[in-house]
């Protein structure tokens, strides 16, 4: 208009013009405010934008992608894939899968708020990390759910993270290995808490045990753990399609495996036969048999070759060797391509360190390279940088989402250098390699020396801890059996296994947890005596119930803990000591030292009623843990009345503080009643201990109709119960306890399979008992048996723990099978019986002397029922002998009681035909003074 204004002829009038120029003044200032505006708006627009990519990128990387699959075949078998595509179909697991669902998706409404949380546990390979894929995959298809692997050390702002990006959706979020994370679960779970949407918690970890408990007892959120019952996966997978027992099922398992395997390599399917049950086996082994017989296989689907029918080799070992060298092969070739060292003993030790220690930054792997360099043959030139690399080319750092994806984020391994997977094929290659079974057996020694010389020692506390874990995971792995058997014996003359591999005498065995214990011991020499340090070591060890092979580790680093006790605030340093003599009590006591055992517990129940007086709020639930374990002590080395005052106290502690706050504190009153009630009964007074259990057994049944997860309680509430009757003749009141008690224990077995099987042996063992005082031999006997049974599984795992079950319930069976004048059965069992009794009491006379004196007298009074009277009376005079000592030291409990009268009674029934008077008088004395004291009771 401006324009227009100066070109307009003079005839134009002045005021168009004036107007015009106004006008182009006007547009030029209101334009230019206008397009300042628009441009304003645009920016805002794409920094929102910006801001939305970015949060749901910041979202996505809260878990990492899978490692792709490469020619390498470990990552076949992993779990964590990209997408929701697997190569194995999901097979066996569908009901625990559709239970996870609904617990997901029950109640679940928009905008509401909603917290749950769930443990799923199992043992490594079991299928853990695979059902959370096909749960994540269910939600996220079916129902739209924002689903979510946690990788390391983003647990503390996940939530924050995630909702910035995805305000208003439904939350799963998985943590793998919970155990090892349990401080970045508690954040977790407390900003979880506070959400107003809808998030569940899905936890995966080897084991439940005091993290667990730790956890469920955090103030914020200790009630929300603990309203689901965690679910433990058997090693036992059952297809819906297989019948025909245990071979069939796992059969099925290899067959769908090898189909789906050889369809993803374009290979041919080749028919593969398991020649046997594969003990133990879990999902992890059948799919790596699989895997193995699908590479052997040299075919394509366009060549025509005929596959050939196949055995599978079923050694585990073998496997994964196998698996190892299939592996090895991509580390040659890119080794090759990097510039370095391409010899095997180079890159195996290269992997399995990483594997061991990981690294954080490049400089770490470098410094890893270097200890690994001194290991190296002869003449091998390692470059540090160009090994680093090489490594994190293998073996990337999954940490983030690969350039350009916008598919669901996994789980992987924080840190520079990622790690072989799957994690039971990276632990099997540690230990290999530092047990040195790929060297010959004239320097296997030496090798296995230098290499844990280098690894395990002069470790930075990270390192230190990362390195435990992984060797308590491969000690506690149920595959590397203590007793080798036909099923070792044959896989070591399979033709598949390199015999140059097999460790000889007085070597280290990868196949037994004592000596892949021993690398953890080595471990432990080797660590910084610090207060952080050997704490952080510590807490990698699994407890309450640790495997056999880690007592001795346990115990040498709780005397370390002793040691590194440090602090220049008196305060801290008490706190400390009482924490370090706490647990060495509990190493101590679980391998049996009960002396030694004793002491550190009362030291360190000295140290929390100091601290308890002192800070009352933080510190009486230690001196109330204290006193129990304290009683525990007592009780196991016979000092009865000390226990039973110590187990006073503690209830009064717990008693205290339960009607304050009844949900955390009431299962621990529970606890401590129930032992209350143990310690009158070993005292003798089973009226005052059916008193105590019933008060435990009325909360218990209280909670137990709030949530499954007291059924456990309630069932040993019971059981004592029962024994209580049985004590007081209530034969028939104690046999419908223990049939209540045993429906409790088969039902939480199913449900949890191992977790509770000692109970339910002991519940047999109590029903059977009572089948035999009824009058029912035939009943008693079969529940005897099926308890010997579980007791004999249990021995093998944990001998410490298990061998007194055993023997008892061999006793059972003496007395049953004699009740049924099965004599042979009856002697074979309780010189069984006998022989472990007498190797427990020479280890532990004042804790089990008792046992060993009932044994005994059981055993001489069947062998008086068959009529074999010179074998009875020997065996009834020593006997005697014991109850006489364990008596004199201030056993009276009426099942120990009543043995003892009932020896003497049975003593003298072969001693008066044989005219032996004056004995006969001083037994009859010694019966009548015992029967007194039962009718008084």
């Amino acid at each position: 208009m401006g324009i227009a204004a100066a070109i307009l002829p003079e005839s134009v009038p002045t005021w168009v013009r004036q107007t015009m120029v106004a006008g182009a003044v006007v547009g030029g200032v209101l334009g230019a405010t206008l397009l300042e505006r628009w441009f304003t708006l645009h920016d805002r627009r794409q920094e929102a934008a910006d801001r939305k990519a970015h949060d749901r990128l910041a979202s996505q990387q809260l878990g990492v992608r899978p490692p792709g699959d490469e020619d390498a075949p470990g990552r076949l078998l992993s779990p964590v894939r990209d997408g929701d595509q697997q190569i194995v179909r999901f097979v066996g697991r569908e009901g625990v899968l559709q239970r996870l669902v609904d617990w997901c998706a029950d109640g679940y409404e928009p905008g509401k708020r909603s917290l749950r949380v769930q443990l799923v546990t199992g043992s490594g390979g079991v299928g853990k990390t695979r059902l959370a894929q096909e749960l994540q995959a269910m939600m996220r298809t079916a129902h739209g759910w924002e689903c979510r692997n946690l990788r390391t050390g983003v647990e503390a702002e996940a939530m924050q993270v995630l909702r910035r990006a995805h305000p208003e959706a439904p939350v799963l979020f998985v943590v793998d290995y919970a155990e090892n994370r349990s401080d970045g679960v508690a954040e977790l779970l407390r900003q979880a808490n506070s959400d107003p949407g809808t998030v569940r918690v899905l936890l995966l970890a080897r084991r439940g045990g005091r993290w667990w408990s730790d956890l469920c007892q955090e103030p914020d959120v200790g009630a929300v753990l603990g309203t689901y019952d965690p679910i433990e996966l058997s090693e036992r997978v059952v297809p819906h399609d297989a019948d025909g027992g245990r071979l069939a099922e796992q059969q099925r398992i290899v067959d769908v495996a090898v189909q789906d395997f050889a369809a993803y390599l374009d290979k041919r399917p080749v028919p593969v036969t398991l020649p046997d049950v594969v003990p133990g086996a879990r999902m992890l082994d059948l799919l790596s048999i699989a895997l193995v017989q699908v590479l052997r296989t040299d075919n394509g689907l366009s060549g025509s070759a005929v596959p050939r029918h196949t055995h599978a080799n079923v050694s585990m070992q073998a496997v994964f060797d196998e698996l190892l060298r299939h592996e090895a092969r991509s580390w040659t070739r890119s080794a090759h391509e990097a510039g370095i060292p391409t010899d095997a003993p180079t890159l195996r030790t290269l992997v399995a360190a990483a594997c061991l220690l990981g690294a954080e930054s490049q400089a770490e792997a470098e410094a890893l390279v270097q200890r690994v360099a001194p290991l190296c043959p002869p003449g091998t030139r390692l470059d540090a940088r160009s090994a680093a690399r090489w490594l994190r080319e293998q073996y990337p750092p999954t940490d983030g989402l690969p350039e350009g994806s916008d598919g669901p984020v996994l789980v992987g391994d924080p840190g520079w250098v990622g790690s072989l997977h799957p994690d039971r094929l990276a632990e099997h290659l540690v230990v290999s390699m530092l047990m040195g079974t790929d060297a010959t057996d004239a320097t296997r020694a030496m090798v296995s020396s230098e290499r844990r010389v280098n690894l395990l020692r002069d470790l930075k506390e990270d390192q230190a801890v990362r390195a435990m874990i992984v060797l308590t995971r491969a000690a506690s792995d149920p595959s590397r059996s203590q007793n080798y058997g036909p099923t070792a014996t044959s896989a070591l003359q399979s033709p598949d296994y390199d015999a140059a591999r097999v460790p000889r005498a007085g070597h280290l065995d990868p196949r037994r947890s004592d000596d892949v214990a021993q690398l953890a011991l080595d471990l432990v020499h080797g660590i910084d005596v610090s207060w952080s340090t050997v704490t952080a070591v510590h807490e990698q060890l699994p407890w309450p119930d640790p495997p056999s092979a880690l007592h001795d580790v346990g115990h040498h680093v709780a005397e370390l803990l002793v040691r590194a006790v440090d602090s220049d605030r008196l305060l801290e340093h008490t706190g400390r000591t009482a924490h370090a003599q706490h647990v060495l009590g509990n190493w101590t006591f679980t391998l049996g030292r009960y002396d030694t055992s004793l002491a550190a517990r009362e030291e360190a129940t000295r140290l929390y009623r100091k601290l308890a007086r002192q800070r009352p709020k933080r510190y009486w639930p230690n001196l109330a843990q204290s006193l129990d374990n304290l009683g525990d002590s007592f009780a196991a080395l016979g000092r009865n009345r000390e226990a039973l005052e110590a187990c006073h106290e503690a209830v009064g502690r717990w008693r205290q503080h339960a009607h304050v706050d009844p949900d955390r504190f009431l299962p621990a009153l529970t606890k401590s009643l129930h032992n209350l009630g143990v310690s009158y009964r070993d005292l003798g007074l089973p009226r005052e201990a059916l008193t105590t259990h019933r008060e435990a057994l009325a909360v218990r049944r209280r909670l137990a109709e709030q949530h499954d997860r007291h059924r456990a309680p309630l069932a040993r509430s019971l059981s004592s119960i029962g024994r209580c009757h049985a004590d007081l003749g209530a034969v028939e009141q104690a046999h419908s306890d223990y049939l209540e008690a045993l429906e409790h224990w088969r039902r939480l077995d199913t449900e949890t399979p191992t977790r509770y099987e000692p109970d339910l042996a002991l519940a047999l063992g109590d029903l059977g008992t009572t089948y035999g005082l009824l009058g029912q031999a035939e009943a008693g006997l079969a529940k005897h048996q099926e308890a010997h049974q579980i007791w004999l599984r249990l021995s093998a795992r944990n001998p410490v723990r298990f061998e007194p079950g055993r023997a008892r319930s061999l006793t059972n069976l003496g007395i049953a099978f004699a009740s049924l004048s099965r004599v042979e059965q009856s002697v074979r069992a309780h010189d069984e019986a006998l022989t472990v009794y007498r190797d427990l009491a020479y280890q532990y006379p004042s804790r089990r002397e008792q046992s060993l004196a009932w044994s005994l007298g059981s055993f001489a009074a069947s062998l008086a029922s068959c009529g074999l009277d010179e074998a009875a009376e020997e065996r009834f005079a020593e006997a005697l002998t014991l109850f006489r000592r364990r008596y004199e030291s201030g056993a009276r409990s009426v099942l120990f009681v009543t043995g003892y009268r009932s020896a003497i009674d049975g003593y003298v029934a072969l001693l008066t035909p044989a005219g032996r008077h004056d004995e006969v008088k001083e037994l009859r004395a010694d019966s009548a003074r015992l029967g007194q004291f039962l009718a008084d009771l």
